[in-house]
């Protein structure tokens, strides 16, 4: 017999298509409902669904609309991005999912900008849920709706659903010539809405959820007006569980070995391509030149590598008698469209250009499509998959490019998203090789199937928290045979910047997975004494950040050693600072944190970076000075573990030439070091030998590493501030600012 609650029905109809509900989702959604029916979240303590990008939060939230029907409500609004891909992408989306009760004729979907007037039987004898943009006019649309056109409907209950609420939701503005802060104009609306209605509740969606956990702790009502804020801190958060097919920020930032796939991912990007990318120069890429150029040689090894990757995923599938797939690749580096006409002029030349060395049998197009398979056959095998013969892969290739299946797309407004739909409002793949060159709209949740190539080359100046990671369409569900053959493309600045983004992202939700939020996560910053303070979180640029999980190490790389001549004193006078009993005995001992300090300020002069691999010695220094002032018992503080060895042996870049080394400690280092650091920060020093032959300068130097406490609060230390000057009288106050 057929269930007859809402989500009980909803969980049937989803099994019957194959895609069954978890338990470990079925538990947050009646988690959700649950605290969503026990306490107010009507318009200062939202609740708070928190996921990974592109991780099934609206398969999620979609499910909470249906418990929450069968718990007594009646209206469910849900409150999309901006634009009207989007829109129409939820509407289908819900429409779809929610088929059987609109054929059953217990439930309507709307859009705000073209539901018809309601009838009584309508509002009274249907549930209703009403998608609404994040945008003006839809949302004077609806509160118009509840107030005026129908305001029986807010007497009814509500559940507002604000899904990506780090957009436009909660928004604050520095006025012009002004120290005020502001709150835009679409979390204006959003308050008024909630304030029309007699009995909402409201849950944000989100992956980002830092504009919400790190807003200002006060608002003021501005002189001369009847504006109030809002606080929107979230009254509960429940976490949306990631389920085994997740492939994000683990995958591309984490730390692997080149046994595992995942180390092929990424591949740097010149900054100085990216600059002729930005707007039409022949000077810079010439037509004829396009198949050798440097100016455009990391684009130009994304194509093909994509062509490639696509096809060895295709001739997998042909020997497994499964299904063939058509796949896709983005090339986002602007906001402007006329720098995405020419990045798409520029890709368009290149094909172009494989095509005519195909027809004249020029060997750079097999010297290119051999260089791509070397690459993916790399990651494939460390995948444990079989490879397919190259010469059935580069055949392949040939005629993919011979027929014109390379095919690409400019994808920068609304209009353009629309005529490439598909019926289910994802971008269409009309072959089986697909590259959308675009900027914003390719960001903001718009569904791109089978991604398995992103060539990323936005650099704003300051990275944001909420804004980057919604760049970040690689992630989402993906079988491991397409993680192994997929690829990243950025330069090494934005990578290191992506990569300190997701370590902050991963430290909040372990704080959350672990309840540390009720402790709280720091948030440290150096002050103009040179004191370290705790600060208030909105205050920290996100691009100057570190973020230390408990028992996490932070390790500086992708530097050269200064000149011998300048190094061999510098390791000589760290060699005397290390006490006897520390030196190479594989002991960890307490020294002074101020010693520990003063060794890091000497191992810093010896380090050059290369460019795009800055390190925040400053952030290190704090962090190692806040975690031994905190330390307990007290009687520990002010003091850290200092743990050595000396003679290692480490080549400056991996053996496959294209990473830098990070790992300075082995296995056994990390397992002694976590037994002793229970309350304390270790400083780990491990003196290289620094040949010549492995890349260095010919001296010895020693090498730091900070491993956080092992019991420590999950952390955020900074080095800048945004603009700000720091109350130092916060000093002698808590050393933790609240997450939630």
């Amino acid at each position: 017999m057929f269930p007859s609650g809402f989500y009980d029905r909803l969980k049937e109809a989803r099994r019957l298509s194959d895609s069954p509900e978890s338990e470990e989702l079925e538990k947050c959604v009646h988690n959700t409902v649950a605290q969503l029916l026990s306490q107010p979240t009507d318009a200062r303590k939202p609740g708070m669904l928190l996921g990974k990008i592109q991780s099934g939060k609206t398969r999620a939230f979609l499910g909470v609309i249906a418990e929450s029907f069968d718990k007594g409500f009646d209206v469910a609004v849900v409150l999309t991005k901006g634009t009207k891909t989007l829109a129409k992408q939820t509407v289908n989306r819900i429409s779809k999912e929610f088929f059987i009760f609109r054929e059953a004729e217990q439930l309507a979907v709307y859009d705000i900008m073209s539901i018809p007037d309601l009838a009584d039987w309508e509002i009274d004898e249907q549930k209703l849920v009403i998608i609404a943009k994040k945008e003006i006019n839809n949302l004077r649309r609806l509160v118009k709706l509840f107030s005026e056109t129908h305001p029986s409907l807010s007497q009814k209950r509500v559940l507002i659903i604000d899904d990506e609420a780090d957009f436009a939701s909660i928004r604050f503005t520095k006025k012009k010539d002004s120290a005020e802060i502001e709150q835009g104009r679409i979390a204006d609306r959003i308050d008024e809405l909630r304030r029309e209605l007699i009995n909402p509740a409201v849950l944000q969606v989100t992956a980002t959820p830092y504009s919400l956990y790190l807003q200002p702790e006060e608002y003021e009502v501005q002189p001369g007006t009847n504006f109030t804020f809002e606080d929107k801190r979230p009254a509960f958060t429940e976490l949306v569980p990631i389920h085994s097919g997740y492939v994000g920020g683990d995958n591309y930032f984490g730390e692997h070995t080149d046994k595992r796939s995942e180390y092929y991912l990424w591949h740097e990007v010149h900054p100085d391509e990216l600059t002729a990318l930005k707007k039409e120069d022949r000077r810079r890429i010439k037509k004829e030149q396009v198949l050798t150029t440097d100016k455009a040689e990391a684009l130009r090894h994304a194509l093909v590598t994509f062509v490639v990757a696509a096809t060895v995923r295709r001739l997998q599938q042909k020997h497994a008698r499964e299904a063939l797939k058509r796949y896709s690749m983005i090339v986002h580096v602007e906001t402007s469209r006329n720098s995405h006409t020419w990045q798409h002029t520029v890709s368009g030349d290149i094909i172009d250009g494989l095509k005519s060395a195909i027809k004249f049998g020029d060997k750079i197009f097999r010297a290119l499509v051999d260089e791509a398979i070397i690459d993916i056959r790399r990651s494939v095998e460390a995948e444990g998959l079989p490879m397919p013969n190259d010469s059935d892969i580069f055949d392949e290739v040939k005629n993919a490019f011979q027929k014109g299946a390379v095919v690409t797309e400019k994808v920068n407004s609304d209009n353009d998203v629309e005529a490439l739909l598909d019926e289910n409002a994802e971008l269409r793949l009309r072959t089986p090789y697909n590259v959308f060159i675009g900027g914003q709209i390719l960001d903001r949740g718009i569904t791109v199937p089978n991604l398995i190539g992103f060539y990323y080359g936005r650099s704003p100046r300051r990275m944001q928290q909420d804004t980057v990671l919604q760049h970040a369409r690689m992630y989402g569900s993906r079988p491991r045979a397409d993680l192994a053959v997929t690829r990243f493309y950025t330069t090494a600045n934005n990578y290191m910047a992506l990569r300190s983004i997701h370590e902050f992202d991963s430290a909040l939700r372990y704080a959350f997975e672990t309840n540390a939020h009720e402790r709280g996560v720091a948030f440290v910053v150096k002050d103009q004494t040179n004191r370290v303070i705790p600060c208030s979180p909105n205050k920290i640029l996100a691009s100057d950040i570190i973020a230390l999980r408990p028992g996490q190490a932070h390790v500086p790389f992708g530097f050269q050693t200064k000149p011998k001549t300048v190094l061999a004193p510098i390791t000589q006078e760290i060699d005397l600072l290390i006490p006897r009993a520390a030196l190479d005995t594989g002991v960890p001992i307490k020294i002074p944190t101020n010693l520990s300090i003063k060794i890091i300020s000497l191992a810093e002069t010896c380090l050059e970076f290369e460019p795009g691999y800055e390190f925040g010695w400053e952030s290190f220094k704090a962090a190692i000075e806040y975690f031994s002032r905190i330390a307990s018992p007290p009687s520990e503080r002010n003091q850290c573990w200092i743990y050595t060895k000396v003679g290692r042996v480490l080549e400056r870049k991996r053996k496959s030439g294209d990473r830098f080394a990070n790992e300075p400690n082995s296995y056994q280092d990390r397992t002694v070091i976590k037994q002793n650091s229970e309350h304390l920060p270790t400083l780990a020093l491990f003196r290289q030998e620094g040949r010549e032959v492995d890349g260095w300068r010919g001296s010895p130097f020693w090498w730091p590493v900070l491993f956080a406490p092992a019991r420590a609060k999950p952390s955020i230390f900074a080095s800048t501030m945004n603009g700000q000057s720091i109350d130092t009288t916060e000093t002698e106050k808590d050393s933790s600012v609240e997450a939630a």
